[in-house]
């Protein structure tokens, strides 16, 4: 695996960036860039609960590109994050939380690391073709929502069991003013998503992140499509799946794979 590391400047923080590359002879003009983000780029090449999309897009002559979420992995600040049992998310949704609290937005930070990685990979000459894709479960599908609404060379986004509504995740909710969480609720950005690709599943009972917040969501996001494109158009797809609780299964992980090698592939 050809990884190749750089950094970029994102307002004022220098963020660790991962560009993983196929063997040269895959590569074309065709050749599209995926951002695979887990909770940090070494979940999201190296580990095979995260990982999913990684081999298949390399193994299709794609790019693959990756940076740690704000508060997670490198990117945790000193104190901020308060005990919690190995691997849980807790402590870094609570260090999310405060940063938004005192002013510091992780998603607005997290929208300048993403254009400002896409930046330095068209630099390189990645992704001439214009198709750049975006892969994250959980609060990496909502992060990759809002840089696909804030930057229109994000053409799709697939994320399974997506954080919609900060609101119904007490670890951020109980840090932070009650309106202004309301306020990310990422349908606010439906208008901003209408010409974008976005596939979302999510189990019948997931109480962690609300399955009924990700179906309004698509629903609205549905609404605002059908309003203004071409009748007939289809974008998004929306699966409400059999998982237990906030797990979407494997299945459901390589479909949104497929979703956006398909989407990759269109002409």
């Amino acid at each position: 695996m050809n990884i190749s590391e750089f950094t970029v400047n994102s307002r004022g923080e220098e963020v660790a960036c991962w560009l993983v590359s196929p063997d040269p002879s895959r590569t074309s003009r065709n050749s599209s860039l995926l951002l695979n983000i887990s909770a940090t780029r070494d979940y999201a090449i190296h580990d095979p609960t995260q990982n999913h999309p990684t081999q298949p897009f390399l193994d299709a002559g794609h790019h693959v590109l990756t940076f740690d979420l704000p508060h997670h992995g490198d990117r945790i600040v000193k104190d901020s994050i308060e005990e919690t049992p190995p691997g849980a998310a807790n402590g870094n949704i609570r260090a999310m939380s405060k940063a938004f609290a005192a002013g510091s937005d992780p998603f607005e930070q997290f929208v300048s690391d993403g254009m400002a990685a896409i930046d330095a990979c068209i630099e390189r000459g990645i992704a001439l073709n214009g198709k750049i894709v975006g892969y994250g479960v959980s609060r990496a599908a909502y992060c990759l929502l809002r840089l696909a609404a804030a930057d229109p060379r994000v053409n799709a986004v697939a994320g399974p069991s997506p954080v919609t509504d900060w609101a119904v995740l007490p670890e951020f909710a109980d840090h932070a003013d009650p309106q202004r969480t309301v306020d990310l609720h990422i349908e606010n950005w439906a208008d901003q998503l209408a010409d974008r690709a976005v596939y979302l599943c999510i189990g019948s009972q997931d109480d962690v992140v609300s399955t009924e917040s990700c179906v309004r969501f698509a629903m609205k996001l549905f609404e605002v499509q059908r309003s203004i494109l071409p009748e007939g158009t289809l974008l998004n797809r929306l699966h409400i799946v059999n998982t237990p609780s906030h797990s979407p299964g494997q299945y459901w992980r390589l479909d949104a794979t497929r979703f956006l090698l398909e989407f990759c592939s269109r002409e």
